[in-house]
């Protein structure tokens, strides 16, 4: 397995990566709401956040098998003074339209860690895109996602809304991470499971602490990772050998939990 962590602008590293090259592209933007990530400043007017995923998508397209996939997490998010909820997810789907993907579901992923609001009903979820370059070619490994029945063999689908709590500050203490936002990792797994096979590539061109890569390493999957902060390569290298040895095994018991919530 091999895996590449650059340091960069994802709009010019992804120009580097040669055509039909990468099986999977999974990957959490910034969401425009002023997160304090280092160098990009995560507070830009809305059209040209939406330049700025069009251009990642853009080359994702490119770079993607015929029968690769593009997950991208987006979340609904209070926009200016008004703070009124901009859909981001609506955004990504039209995005993906322009660039010619296929939408196969929106997964919708839930949690109960989060802040309470006051003045409207407090936000417990985020969405995942799954965009097909050919809709009638695509990798999907159903049976090595399925969950496992209680009192008979096999399994059954899982459904599209999953429940993976989201990585508190509490834990990312515990493992000295100091990414403001960090991707369940068993969620992760999951979705390399399900959209590549052993020894394919998984690229993830907002980086950050690598999870998108840990989960490759997990999977026996090689893995590129784009940042533009130089700090995080440390902590993505650090959990590439930690817990980048976990057993894949571990996470089957974990997708069963995320579909008892």
């Amino acid at each position: 397995m091999e895996f590449d962590y650059r340091t960069g602008d994802c709009r010019e590293l992804l120009k580097t990566v040669p055509d039909a090259s990468v099986r999977l592209v999974v990957t959490s933007p910034p969401y425009n709401i002023g997160k304090s990530y280092g160098k990009y400043k995560d507070k830009i007017a809305l059209n040209d956040w939406q330049d700025l995923i069009n251009d990642t998508t853009k080359e994702v397209c490119r770079i993607l098998t015929p029968d690769g996939a593009f997950f991208l997490n987006l979340s609904p998010v209070p926009l200016g003074s008004s703070k009124e909820i901009i859909p981001l997810p609506f955004l990504g789907y039209q995005i993906f339209k322009d660039n010619g993907l296929y939408l196969r579901n929106m997964i919708t992923w839930t949690f109960n860690n989060m802040q309470n609001c006051t003045n409207r009903l407090s936000g417990r979820y985020e969405n995942i895109l799954w965009g097909v370059k050919d809709i009638d070619n695509y990798i999907f490994n159903l049976d090595d996602v399925r969950i496992p029945y209680l009192t008979k063999g096999g399994g059954r689908n899982p459904t599209d809304v999953w429940y993976f709590d989201r990585v508190n500050n509490m834990t990312k203490k515990k493992l000295n991470l100091s990414h403001p936002t960090v991707y369940p990792l068993s969620m992760i797994v999951r979705i390399v499971k399900m959209a590549t096979n052993p020894g394919d590539t998984v690229l993830d061109p907002f980086a950050g602490s690598g999870t998108s890569l840990v989960a490759a390493k997990i999977m026996g999957r090689n893995g590129i990772g784009f940042e533009l902060d130089e700090k995080y390569r440390e902590e993505c290298m650090r959990r590439l050998e930690t817990e980048g040895t976990m057993p894949a095994s571990v996470f089957d018991e974990m997708n069963e939990d995320a579909e008892k919530k």
